[in-house]
């Protein structure tokens, strides 16, 4: 049975973007979209990157997981791709573009510091109201939107900005 990923907001495509911006990101991906691969092997393969990559395809649900057993008899997770397709739809003002491209292809150590922001601004709480964080950064909602999408520690639920 196929599936499709619908892209109908545009942070949802800059984490389409994030996920294949590096070479080795590009290959895990791949190997996942051929079938069942375990956490074991791309560790030894891609090493501690690509099990970084796999949080991240696991954490904008890019994959899905199962357990299975290793050759040696032991218990593993095996990762593969959930979506066969994507669809794009959506429409963007052009004068919205430039924060699309930007979080799109901003480098990490500027993501890590507006995720450092955002966990200062957010204190002990869990999660925090996203429109807070938007005015107390002073930027746009698409690049909030951007940075959460690639932040490796964020994520936004309903209206919400939450810790993982």
């Amino acid at each position: 049975m196929s599936k499709i990923k619908a892209i109908n907001d545009v942070s949802d495509l800059i984490a389409v973007f994030h996920a294949s911006d590096s070479e080795v990101k590009r290959n895990v991906f791949s190997e996942l979209s051929k079938g069942w691969v375990t956490e074991e092997d791309i560790k030894n393969k891609y090493g501690e990157e690509g099990l970084k990559s796999l949080k991240y395809f696991e954490r904008i649900k890019f994959v899905e997981t199962q357990w299975t057993l290793t050759k040696d008899g032991k218990r593993s997770i095996a990762y593969r791709t959930y979506y066969d397709t994507v669809q794009v739809n959506i429409t963007v003002p052009i004068s919205d573009m430039p924060e699309i491209i930007y979080a799109s292809t901003m480098p990490d150590e500027k993501v890590k510091e507006y995720e450092n922001r955002i966990f200062e601004i957010m204190g002990s709480r869990k999660s925090i109201f996203i429109g807070d964080v938007q005015n107390a950064l002073g930027i746009s909602m698409i690049l909030l939107k951007g940075i959460i999408k690639r932040s490796e520690f964020l994520d936004i639920k309903g209206h919400n900005i939450e810790r993982d």
